[in-house]
């Protein structure tokens, strides 16, 4: 006998689901990322799309029924009951349920310096299942004992995203300032305000969060400058290098990833890390509709950087 595609994929769920299935209605369950922090939200949409006219459970309709696995082992169960009796809904009807839940409530114990994969999946419904992973939560990371070499962030943003590496031994100085704003949450909501096909993609603004003020964008600091570090690192697509004005020392949270090999920056900005994953997402940021002055064009719609994850090694 053929497995299903969710006993294959949750195995610790398949021999405890009730047949729940609804006749004529297709439900699905997925979450826009694929990574967050310990200490976020964690976003899910339920998908209902009646295939055939059929009367629907109110669980489905307002309730919860969630079953989790933490690192593939048994997880909580989040259960609320739906409100009233089953619904009667005619064939064609789409329904959209977003839910939130804390990520310490789907998966309470994960570790303080790994990267916990979840999967939730829906009671009873053998497609409506989804799966991601845990960051440790960045405001409790101590960055003094990681090993910069081999920590890594990933760049959250509505375009998908970005696995960036570091280079402490050519900036060091850069490297710890740029995790301190991501330990901070200095990133989160800020976008990418500059964005130049052909050249790099530009944020790290906090000005960036305010939308009633684009003017003020690219203008922005943390309120400090970091001196400049430069060396022989080159300007080469997926170069991550720090943003500046005419002050070589100038630099402070805004940052840049370039696009296409760009010499001309070499020694002339600090470069302190790499693009490791997600060039596909930092093509389609770069090829995004743009408006503004040809120096400095800013996306018509917002790329926003919803969060920055650290995924922290030990010294």
């Amino acid at each position: 006998m053929r497995r299903s595609l969710f006993s294959l994929l949750f195995p610790a769920f398949a021999a405890l689901l009730p047949a729940q299935e609804v006749p004529g209605l297709r439900v699905s369950l997925s979450t826009p990322r694929s990574l967050a922090a310990a200490g976020s939200q964690i976003d899910l949409v339920l998908l209902l799309q009646v295939e055939a006219d059929t009367e629907v459970p109110a669980d489905l309709l307002s309730g919860v029924r969630l079953m989790v696995t933490v690192d593939d082992q048994p997880g909580p169960k989040i259960t609320e009951p739906g409100k009233g009796g089953p619904v009667a809904l005619l064939a064609g009807t789409r329904i959209e349920r977003k839910l939130s839940f804390p990520a310490a409530r789907l998966a309470p114990n994960v570790a303080a310096d790994a990267v916990t994969p979840i999967a939730i999946a829906w009671e009873g419904l053998a497609g409506a299942n989804c799966a991601l992973k845990i960051a440790p939560d960045a405001s409790k990371v101590d960055l003094a004992a990681l090993d910069l070499a081999k920590t890594k962030v990933v760049l959250v943003t509505n375009y998908g995203e970005m696995t960036l590496s570091f280079r402490p031994d050519k900036a060091p100085k850069t490297v710890e300032n740029f995790l301190k704003l991501c330990k901070q949450g200095f990133y989160d909501g800020t976008k990418f305000h500059r964005v130049i096909r052909n050249f790099m993609i530009q944020g790290g603004d906090p000005n960036s969060k305010d939308d009633s003020k684009p003017e003020s964008w690219g203008l922005g600091n943390p309120g400090y400058t970091v001196a400049a570090e430069f060396s022989d690192l080159s300007h080469v697509r997926g170069t991550l290098s720090m943003a500046r004005g005419s002050d070589p020392d100038s630099a402070g949270s805004q940052f840049f990833i370039v696009h296409k090999d760009s010499p001309q920056l070499d020694k002339q900005y600090t470069a302190f890390g790499n693009l490791e994953k997600g060039a596909d997402v930092l093509d389609a940021i770069a090829s995004c509709q743009v408006t503004g002055p040809s120096q400095s064009p800013r996306p018509v719609q917002p790329v926003v950087l919803l969060s920055t994850v650290i995924l922290p090694a030990k010294k």
